[in-house]
Order: C-alpha cells, then structure tokens, then sequence
C-alpha cells in the first residue's frame, strides 16, 4: 500500500475504492509496521525515522500521542484519532460513522460508540484543575468516559480514569434524620469550648461523648475531654452545636461568632476556608470526615459510623490549582496502595442564567490508575 503525505495527512489510494485519509499518528504505525510506504507529493520515499521529524515539525507533542496510538493498537482496541484527543473502542469493532484507520476500515467489524476519549500529556505537562473540569464536562455530554494517558520519560504509558465523584445521597439522607434528633438535644445543652493553640477542647462530658460516638467528632482523650480540629469546630459553631470563648487574659473570656472565628482560623491556617467550604459540603453530604494527614491528603470520608476504614481520600484544592502529572501521579499511587478512591475537591464557580449571575459550587473530581 502507497501513501503520499501531504501536509497533516497521508492520502492513500486503493483500488476500486474511496480514497483513504490517514492521521500521522495512523501512518506512522503502518509505516513502522511495514505495511506502507509513504512518499512525499516530489515522489520521495521517506523513512520511518524522516516521516517522525515532519510529524514533530507538525505537532511537538506527536510522540506522546504516538506512543500512546501504538500502545492502543498493540491491546487490539480500535481508536480515531482527534486534533485533541484520541476516541477509544472497544476491541474487535469498528469505529463509528467513518474509520479510524485503515485497518479498521476494511475488518468488516461491526461498528460501536466509542467508550472513552482520551487525553494524552508527557509526565512534564501541567493541567489546571479547570481544564480537568472542562473536560469531565466535554465526556459528559459525549457520553464517554475520560481517560489521562501519561508518557512518562522512559516511554511508559499510565492510563488514569477520571470520574465526577458521586457519594450516597440516599443512606446520607438517613443518616442525617437519624442524628438530628440528637443534635437537637445537644443545642440545648450547647456548652462552651476552649480556643487551644490550633485546635479546641471541650471539657464538657456528656457533650464530648455525644459528639464523638453520634458524629465522630474530634479526638476523645481518657478523661472524656474532645480536642477538635479547626475545620470541625467552625461547623459546629455553625450548626449551634457549640460555642468557643478565646481568653483574652486571665481573668476576660470573649465568645467567637461563627464569622470571627473562621477569621482567626484563616490566620492560623491559609487554604482553611477552602478546606471549611469542602468539610462542611462533605458532612452536608452526609460523610463523616476526619483528617487525612497520614494519607498525605486533606480528609479521609467514611460512609457510616461503624465503617472500619475510609473509602475516600479528599484532597482540597483552589480553583486556579494547576496539577503537574508527577503530583497527580503521587496521590493516586498512595490511594491506590491502600485501596481508597483518590478525590480532589474544588470549588467551581457556574453561570446559571443571567438573572442568576454565578453560582458555585463543590466539585469533587476521582481520579484513579486504569488497567486497558
């Protein structure tokens, strides 16, 4: 088979058929896998290692993408190729209308929808959570699945599954009506805590207990003292489960609204209000959320009391977050060996309407390792 290049394309000519239009990505497989020969329109013969150059001249990221078309071919799977993105079918089909390589056009395989597009960067690429946003939206209403491939440095290719988080809505409406009543036996007793450098401790009994064994709140000490986090104090205080006086001498105690003590918080701590925002979406939701430090992320979430470990690692980000691939490739990892889900949480700011002007919200992004 004969291909002339021409420009970002390879046209080859068959007989007694229509004429075929190859990607580089396309060619430069059958060219390696000797199965055609690709001229220049002067009637050139070039070789494998010249058609690379002139794909590079034409795309700098032609060898990720390459590398990444090579390796899907290689699995048996059928893939288009796009200016931006590679649609991924499954194996032994077709493509949809059109063919996604030559190969494809002529098996005579039934034609499916393709389930997933994919996304191909170089370990070095950098990617704004926005972007990542973007393009869960752009699968969405593709009604595809999105996949990261990564190239890293030694030509390795690590395949990342990216979701739009969803928690159990259902079993967390349960949960919240069966704690309500006891929360409405708390805020009558609603008693005070202790500013404690960056934490709070109750000294009230009753009250440590029953936030800690009906909310798992804090940190019960043997003598039923609770020392809380800063995120989980401002949402008691925020709930009126709580009230927290900071001593301003020996003797002047002054009581923190809720406002005046995500202030001080802030000060303390510099992404606690994005960190507050996530928690309390998170509880809202229906988690029970405890620190994540040990897991080098922000919250661990547990769907009910009684569960012994935490399905979910939560990491908090900004909205102008930029990831590096070597970061996400990191948390992922970590979550992966200890067997949670890896969930990065923003907020992200919508337009709805014009009346309405911009609205936000929590988006809560899952990001997993992908075996093809």
């Amino acid at each position: 088979m004969d291909g002339v290049l021409s420009g970002e394309k390879v046209l080859v000519s068959r007989p007694e058929a229509a004429k075929l239009t190859l990607s580089l990505e396309e060619a430069a497989f059958l060219l390696d896998t000797g199965r055609i020969i690709i001229k220049t329109e002067k009637d050139t013969e070039l070789t494998f290692e010249e058609f690379l150059k002139h794909a590079l001249e034409i795309n700098p990221n032609f060898g990720a993408r390459y590398i990444v078309y090579k390796d899907l071919k290689e699995r048996g799977y059928a893939v288009r190729v796009g200016e931006a993105y590679f649609l991924l079918y499954p194996r032994g089909t077709g493509s949809e209308s059109g063919s996604g390589s030559e190969s494809e056009s002529e098996s005579g395989a039934k034609s499916k929808p393709a389930r997933y597009f994919i996304r191909i960067s170089s370990e070095r690429e950098i990617l704004s959570v926005r972007d990542m946003a973007a393009l869960l939206v752009l699968s969405h209403n593709m009604r595809k699945g999105l996949i990261i491939a990564v190239v890293d440095d030694e030509s390795d290719i690590t395949y990342y599954e990216v979701k739009e988080a969803k928690f159990d809505l259902d079993c967390a409406e349960e949960r919240k009506q069966k704690r309500e009543a006891g929360r409405t036996k708390m805020r009558r007793a609603k008693t005070k805590a202790f500013l404690f450098g960056d934490r709070a401790v109750l000294s009230d009994k009753d009250l440590a207990v029953n936030l800690y064994k009906d909310g798992f709140y804090g940190n019960l000490t043997k003598e039923n003292r609770l020392l809380l986090s800063l995120v989980e104090t401002a949402y008691l205080i925020k709930n009126e489960l709580l009230v927290v006086v900071a001593a301003m001498g020996q003797e002047l105690e002054q009581e923190l609204s809720s406002e005046q003590f995500i202030e001080h918080a802030a000060t303390i701590e510099s992404n606690f209000i994005d960190k507050y925002r996530v928690y309390d979406d998170l509880r809202v939701k229906g988690q029970i959320v405890k620190t994540g430090f040990k897991f080098g992320s922000h919250f661990r979430a547990y769907r009910a009391l009684n569960q012994r470990h935490s399905p979910d690692l939560i990491h908090v980000l900004s909205d102008d977050h930029l990831f590096s691939m070597l970061e996400l490739a990191r948390a992922v990892r970590l979550a992966h060996g200890v067997r949670k889900r890896m969930i990065f949480a923003f907020r992200e700011k919508v337009r709805e309407g014009k009346e309405e002007g911009v609205k936000s919200h929590i988006k809560y992004i899952s990001i997993g390792r992908m075996k093809l």
